[in-house]
């Protein structure tokens, strides 16, 4: 098995797809893992995570 990339969105759980925080997204109906990126939603996610943890310090 390959190293886990460095992808600060696994912090979050993907709302595509459901791999929860630290678990690499997953593509066609979960059969593959996703090695090298992760859904763009998941991005958001934790972007928006970021940002409302910002706004409450």
């Amino acid at each position: 098995m390959p190293d886990q990339p460095t992808l600060p969105a696994l912090a979050v759980a993907c709302p595509t797809c459901g791999s929860q925080p630290g678990q690499l997204c997953t593509s066609h109906s979960g059969t593959r893992q996703r090695r090298h990126d992760v859904h763009q939603t998941r991005t958001a996610a934790f972007a928006a995570q970021q940002t409302t943890t910002t706004r409450s310090n």
